[in-house]
C-alpha cells in the first residue's frame, strides 16, 4: 500500500472533484425586450426561417394576440434596419430579371432558327 492511499482527502478535495460548472442563468428573451429594443434602434423585427418582416407593433400585436412568445421562435428573430430588406429584395428582383431576359432571349432564338 502507498502511502498516498494511507491519506484520506480533505473535504475540500472531494469537493473539487464533484465540482460541476453551472454557468449563469441567461436572462429569458422576451417578445416584450424584443419590441422595446426594436423600437429604440427605429427597427424591425425579422423572422428569417418564414422571411417576414414586421414593425415592432405589428410583431407585439402578434405575439399579444397568437403565441405570446415562444422561446425557440423568440431566438431566431433578429432586430434589422428594414432598409437590409429592401436592399436584399431590389438584388433578389434583379436577378431574376437578369435569368428572364436571358430566357427570353433563348426563347426567340430558337424559333428564329427553327423556322
Amino acid at each position: 500500500m502507498k502511502p498516498r492511499d494511507l491519506i484520506g482527502k480533505s473535504e475540500l478535495e472531494r469537493k473539487w472533484e464533484n465540482y460541476k460548472y453551472e454557468a449563469p442563468a441567461q436572462p429569458a428573451i422576451t417578445y416584450y425586450t424584443i419590441y422595446e429594443k426594436a423600437k429604440a434602434l427605429k427597427h424591425w423585427i425579422y423572422d428569417p426561417e418564414i422571411k417576414r418582416w414586421q414593425t415592432p407593433e405589428e410583431f407585439l400585436e402578434l405575439e399579444k394576440r397568437i403565441s405570446g412568445g415562444e422561446p425557440k421562435r423568440l431566438e431566431r428573430l433578429q432586430i434589422k434596419d428594414p432598409m437590409e430588406g429592401v436592399n436584399a429584395a431590389y438584388e433578389q428582383l434583379q436577378a431574376l430579371k437578369d435569368r428572364m431576359e436571358i430566357f427570353v432571349k433563348r426563347v426567340i432564338e430558337y424559333y428564329r432558327t427553327t423556322r
